[in-house]
């Protein structure tokens, strides 16, 4: 029986859901135009989960942090970079790849001239360069591809960082679904909800083929919320 490699991480992913946003508060009645519908800001509740995740991460040091354009996903990473020790990445790499499902040519999309002049740590990620908006349109598109699209997310990631790196990817509930399906080798619809509430984490490691302890995919955990717990108990345990 061959030995089996030493393993080889190439990537470590911390994949997270935004703080809360008005557009997970339900108003009745109101009837959003689309740059608020698609595009909203963090409540203040959101806005603390951000700093909270901030604190959290506050104890690692990070070598990128990621976010799709939307304001509260760049708003939420933005948190992060604040909080990093020295040797941690204080930067928001802004990819539209990582935008939400569902949103449509209603809502135009930022610039990155216009997202970097409301976010100070805003910068354009690498293999930007194609995009004018930085925004994903993807309207009533199905499953599929959406699935397709987290699939060349992930490729994306994996082409860039392959020696350990840690990776922040500030995202949202649906799109993350598919990340977390694509990582797995899922397919677009399955008989479970993994759950990406606002604030949480998930962590995958990406190890070299054939270099796993079991696989060359771990799921560490998913949808972890603990860093709220104190000031937030009731988030830890409910279905928000």
């Amino acid at each position: 029986m061959s030995k089996r490699p030493e393993p080889f991480v190439e990537l470590e992913l911390y994949l997270v859901r935004h703080g809360q946003s008005y557009g997970n508060i339900r108003s009745e009645g109101v009837v959003r135009p689309p740059d608020e519908a698609h595009d909203p800001q963090l409540t203040p509740l959101g806005q603390r989960q951000a700093e909270l995740l901030g604190l959290h991460f506050s104890q690692l040091a990070l070598d990128k942090i990621i976010a799709s354009g939307l304001r509260r996903a760049v708003d939420t990473a933005s948190e992060v970079a604040k909080a990093q020790p020295k040797d941690g990445a204080h930067e928001v790499e802004v990819h539209p790849i990582f935008t939400e499902c569902g949103v449509t040519d209603a809502y135009a999309g930022r610039t990155i001239e216009e997202i970097s002049s409301e976010n100070n740590f805003a910068v354009a990620a690498p293999g930007t360069d194609e995009y004018e908006r930085f925004v994903v349109w993807s309207g009533s598109r199905t499953d599929d591809l959406s699935l397709a699209r987290a699939k060349e997310a992930l490729a994306y990631l994996r082409s860039r960082f392959k020696r350990g790196e840690k990776v922040l990817v500030a995202a949202h509930a649906c799109f993350n679904t598919f990340i977390f399906f694509a990582a797995l080798g899922l397919a677009d619809k399955e008989i479970f909800d993994p759950g990406f509430y606002n604030g949480c984490v998930t962590k995958i490691i990406f190890y070299k083929d054939g270099t796993g302890p079991y696989e060359d995919v771990s799921l560490v955990y998913s949808n972890d919320r603990s860093h709220l717990y104190r000031e937030f108990p009731e988030l830890c345990f409910g279905d928000q």
